[in-house]
C-alpha cells in the first residue's frame, strides 16, 4: 500500500504537484537524514543539514528516473548514502574556533544540567563515531529514525538476521567504547 501511494505521489510531482514532493520528503525524512548522520558522523554534524538539502535536490531531478522497482524510500535511501559518502571523501576534518563554539540551553533547565545533557549526548556521538560504518548506520535507522528490523534489511539491502547482528554488536561495540577508563573518567567528570 504504501508502495503505490509514493509511486503516486512521484507522478503527482513529476506533473508539477509541489505538494507531492513535499509529501514524499516528509514521508521519508527520517531514513535519509539517519544515513546521512550516519556516515558523516559528529565531527560533521553542521553539514548534515547541507547534505540533505543536496539530497532533496537530486531527488528531486532525478525523479524521472524512479522507475519504481523498488521502493522509494530504498531509491532516497541510496541517493542519501551517496550524497554523504561524497561530502566524507571531499572534505577533510575541520576544526571549529572556541569563538564559534556556542552553547544552547533551554530557559527551563538549570545550565550545569544543560551542560551535562550536552555532554553525554556529545559523549555518545563520539562513541558512535567509533562503530563500523554498517553497525552506526543499522543503529541510527532503528533508533532514530525508528525503522523496523525488515525496513533497515530492505533499506540496506541484507537479510533481516544480518541487521539484528548489526544492531546488537552495535551495542556491544558501544557499551565496550562507553566502558573505557577514558570515558569512564570523562563521564564521571561531567556529573
Amino acid at each position: 500500500m504504501s508502495n503505490d501511494h509514493d509511486r503516486e505521489l512521484v507522478a503527482r510531482a513529476l506533473r508539477g504537484d509541489g505538494r507531492a514532493f513535499r509529501d514524499l520528503v516528509a514521508k521519508h525524512h527520517s531514513t535519509a537524514y539517519a544515513v546521512v548522520r550516519a556516515i558523516l558522523g559528529p565531527q560533521r554534524f553542521d553539514d548534515v543539514d547541507d547534505v540533505m538539502q543536496l539530497v532533496y535536490l537530486k531527488t528531486y531531478q532525478g525523479l524521472g528516473t524512479f522507475r519504481g522497482e523498488s521502493k522509494f524510500s530504498t531509491w532516497l535511501y541510496m541517493i542519501a548514502r551517496r550524497e554523504a559518502l561524497d561530502v566524507v571523501a571531499k572534505k577533510r576534518v575541520d576544526t571549529t574556533s572556541v569563538d564559534d563554539v556556542e552553547i544552547a540551553a533551554r530557559a527551563e533547565e538549570a545550565p550545569d544540567v544543560a551542560t551535562r545533557d550536552r555532554d553525554t549526548r556529545e559523549q555518545v556521538e563520539r562513541a558512535l563515531a567509533e562503530l563500523d560504518e554498517s553497525y552506526r548506520t543499522a543503529i541510527e535507522l532503528r533508533y532514530m529514525a525508528e525503522k523496523s528490523y525488515e525496513e533497515i534489511a530492505e533499506l540496506m539491502r541484507l537479510p533481516v538476521g544480518t541487521v539484528k547482528t548489526y544492531v546488537h554488536r552495535g551495542k556491544l561495540e558501544l557499551k565496550k567504547i562507553l566502558s573505557r577508563p577514558a570515558w569512564r573518567e570523562r563521564r564521571d567528570a561531567v556529573s
